[in-house]
């Protein structure tokens, strides 16, 4: 339990290069960001390093016209909804410098720096000068610290497993009666929904970013069908090798899909999965589950 102080650390520290970009910055930040900073600091970090204001992402927004400076920070990939907001933002607004902060790595993309410097292009085109300035970062800024030994992932809380009922006949209906799913265990990664598969790909990014934070070499677990996709794609990431090669402390990273466990959070019963694992494992959990249910129990 000695490194698991420096979970929380870990999170706080990823944000110090988006504060150190927010001087004199009016800052526009989604809602997924905004939970995690609020467990990092609040927005208080970014007024007190001079932050102008702070507001919400969205195209009803806009900066004032003595405010030449914009800071985005944003928990999704560069395209789609987010690029319409800043688009919208951008063009109402009397910018001379943009910086967007993106969660999302662009590690995976072999053109990552190319469409980087398009995005950057795109950004001086909507301020009105190809000779102003525009920035793209990015920053792992998935996870929120409850607690020393709880963190949760904002972003992330619409991602549920597939069911067999609704989803199963989904994914059946295009497909010859051959090549067929008897099951979701016969489901991989490739046959899901596009919007599906680049989450689960964003979340392998973060995952990965994270544990190499905080120098430590997983071994995968899974309880369920998208888990067993989640923890089988992790094992082969192919940015994990150098990382696993120079951890210096290993865990056990256990995946369980969300429909494996539905249960009230009051008390603790060995009826329920999570409840049994914590009865059996207790003196090895990663985290203080007890202590931390019986409190939410009294509330």
């Amino acid at each position: 339990m000695a490194a698991a102080p420096g979970l929380a650390a870990f999170c706080r520290k990823v944000w110090e290069p988006v504060v150190a970009k927010a001087r004199r910055a009016v800052v526009f930040i989604d809602q997924p960001c905004a939970e995690v900073l609020h467990w990092c600091g609040g927005a208080e970090l970014l007024l007190a390093a001079g932050a102008l204001n702070v507001k919400e992402f969205s195209s009803f927004e806009s900066g004032g016209s003595k405010q030449p400076k914009a800071l985005f920070v944003v928990s999704c990939p560069l395209r789609g909804r987010a690029l319409e907001v800043i688009k919208d933002v951008v063009s109402q607004s009397s910018f001379q410098y943009c910086i967007v902060v993106t969660a999302v790595s662009p590690s995976e993309a072999a053109d990552a720096r190319t469409l980087c410097e398009q995005m950057e292009d795109k950004l001086c085109e909507w301020m009105g000068n190809m000779n102003f300035t525009a920035e793209v970062m990015w920053a792992p800024l998935m996870l929120a610290p409850l607690s020393p030994h709880l963190l949760v992932a904002p972003a992330f809380s619409s991602l549920f497993p597939l069911l067999p009922s609704q989803d199963l006949h989904t994914l059946n209906l295009g497909r010859a009666d051959k090549k067929r799913f008897p099951g979701l265990g016969d489901v991989d990664l490739p046959s899901m929904p596009q919007e599906l598969q680049l989450h689960i790909r964003n979340l392998l990014s973060g995952l990965n970013q994270f544990l190499e934070g905080i120098g430590v070499r997983e071994e995968c677990y899974s309880v369920g069908h998208l888990s067993r996709i989640i923890a089988g794609e992790l094992a082969n990431y192919p940015l994990a090798k150098n990382r696993r090669k120079t951890a210096q402390s290993k865990a056990s990273l256990v995946f369980i899909d969300r429909t494996m466990d539905l249960a009230g959070m009051g008390t603790i019963s060995r009826l329920f999965f999570l409840g049994l694992k914590v009865f059996s494992l207790k003196n090895l959990f990663l985290f203080d589950s007890l202590d931390l249910l019986n409190k939410i129990k009294y509330l």
